[in-house]
């Protein structure tokens, strides 16, 4: 077995994006192949628990004091830090390293592993709140609301099982936005997303930044890029370190409650704007939306478009940064975003068909698909006008 593992580490170690979620699939496949009966059953009771553990170890400070330390920890010394009781730390600590998420050294002993320093890290802290928090009660309530809907897509975002969880006529968003503390759970999901990855191999946007760097247009007043819905501004600081003399040139967009807690960020103009009334910037370069497209139901998604795609000039493009789900053979990930939308917001994350007849009908085409993550088939979208 040792020979076996060290040969599938250095094949994932060599590959690229696309190689290491081929052997990933291959050893999902494997591992059921080989499971029992009574292991497949037992695995999906487990997975109930999981989110619930998680949240209790990020309370507790487990992952924290553990990745923290530099040798193992006892039983007792993270029972002392938690102020939990020795014998409920046992108990939980044997659970955690029979799940791979902290290693047992010895008895009653325990270090920290890979899996720990992700949990550790305050993102992972947001999204174990956000999972139990509010998708936990959205997944207890989704059964029974589908059911009563005779199993129909959603075609609105106030009517999803997560009204139903949380008892409001409010969509997803704006009920988020008057809970701070679960708010706060989702900025620390979206900020650990930012990333200029997106640029990586993106020949369109290094051509026209680089251009933009080298011509005399340093008078014009011409936005570059107009981060539409971009919340705490991430994606424009990212392109800025990336292209600095893009500098003065990006802007960002987002809901005035956004925007006026929002400090002022060096070289980015920062603006209220609601994608669902018109474009207020018609001579931008390109207006850039980051998972904005997947919250929303075709409707509303068309109508963000269309505000858009009205007062483009014939040279600007519109670049949606999402999934493109592949027809056939669709990653596990790729399908829980896809229904975690659905369930929360009438949202879904949509193929390559489905991008088309959306962008179709708001006068627009795509004119390129730039995949950058191969792995989750995260991509940027090109729109130009029809």
């Amino acid at each position: 077995m040792d020979a076996i593992n060290a040969q599938i580490r250095t094949l994932a170690q060599s590959t690229d994006d696309a190689g290491r979620l081929d052997i990933e699939i291959a050893l999902r496949k494997i591992r059921m192949e080989i499971q029992t009966p009574q292991d497949t059953l037992m695995e999906l009771a487990n997975s109930n628990l999981l989110i619930a553990m998680f949240r209790l170890g990020v309370d507790l400070g487990v992952f924290r004091e553990l990745s923290k330390a530099n040798d193992a920890l006892t039983v007792s010394q993270l029972a002392d830090t938690s102020q939990a009781s020795f014998a409920f730390m046992e108990r939980i600590l044997r659970y955690y390293a029979s799940t791979g998420v902290i290693a047992e050294v010895s008895f009653n002993s325990y270090r920290a592993n890979i899996s720990t320093h992700v949990l550790a890290d305050p993102r992972a802290e947001g999204m174990a709140h956000h999972g139990f928090d509010i998708f936990g009660p959205i997944i207890q309530s989704m059964p029974d609301f589908f059911m009563d809907k005779n199993y129909e897509e959603p075609a609105s975002n106030v009517d999803t099982p997560f009204q139903r969880a949380f008892n409001t006529n409010l969509s997803c968003f704006d009920w988020l936005v008057q809970q701070p503390k679960h708010f706060a759970s989702l900025q620390k999901i979206m900020t650990s997303l930012e990333s200029a990855e997106w640029t990586n191999g993106f020949e369109l946007i290094d051509t026209e930044a680089k251009r933009l760097g080298l011509s005399n247009l340093r008078s014009s007043e011409r936005p570059f890029l107009v981060d539409v819905g971009g919340g705490h501004g991430h994606q424009c600081v990212q392109l800025g370190k990336k292209y600095p003399h893009l500098l003065g040139r990006l802007v960002l967009q987002d809901l005035p409650e956004a925007i006026d807690r929002l400090p002022p960020i060096d070289g980015v103009r920062a603006e209220a704007h609601d994608f669902f009334q018109k474009q207020d910037i018609v001579d931008a370069k390109f207006y850039y939306l980051r998972r904005i497209m997947h919250d929303w139901p075709d409707k509303e998604a068309q109508a963000i478009l269309s505000n858009i795609s009205s007062v483009m000039s014939s040279d600007a493009r519109i670049l949606i940064d999402e999934v493109v789900l592949p027809d056939t053979g669709a990653h596990w990930q790729a399908t829980m975003a896809d229904l975690s939308m659905m369930f929360a917001f009438g949202g879904k994350e949509r193929t390559t068909q489905q991008w088309n007849s959306l962008v179709k009908l708001s006068g627009l085409r795509i004119e390129q698909v730039h995949t950058y993550v191969a792995s989750t088939y995260t991509s940027i979208l090109v729109l130009a006008r029809e």
